[in-house]
């Protein structure tokens, strides 16, 4: 009976990394709340695959002023911009 066990290291190995896989492919999809029927977590609705979002911090920001920055994203080839005031509890 032990002379079968070295057989079954290879099958218990696949089975291992197989459900290592489903699991973590689970978990993400939990994690960013993407599983059919769950309320998305999406901070601007209106991203899209041919649209997205750069969120830049003025408290985080030391170089420029609001009005510089302002300026500075003006000259590109934007679409829209849209200032929000967060306010961040600790």
């Amino acid at each position: 009976m032990l002379e079968n066990y070295p057989s079954f290291v290879p099958i218990t190995f696949e089975f291992t990394v197989l459900f290592a896989a489903h699991g973590m492919a689970l978990t993400y999809l939990l994690r960013n709340k993407t599983l059919p029927g769950m309320p998305a977590d999406n901070p601007y609705p209106r991203t899209t695959d041919d649209r997205f979002v750069m969120e830049i911090r003025l408290s985080d920001n030391t170089k420029f002023s609001a009005d510089e920055l302002h300026t500075k994203i003006k000259t590109t080839d934007i679409v829209e911009i849209e200032e929000k005031d967060y306010v961040v509890v600790k």
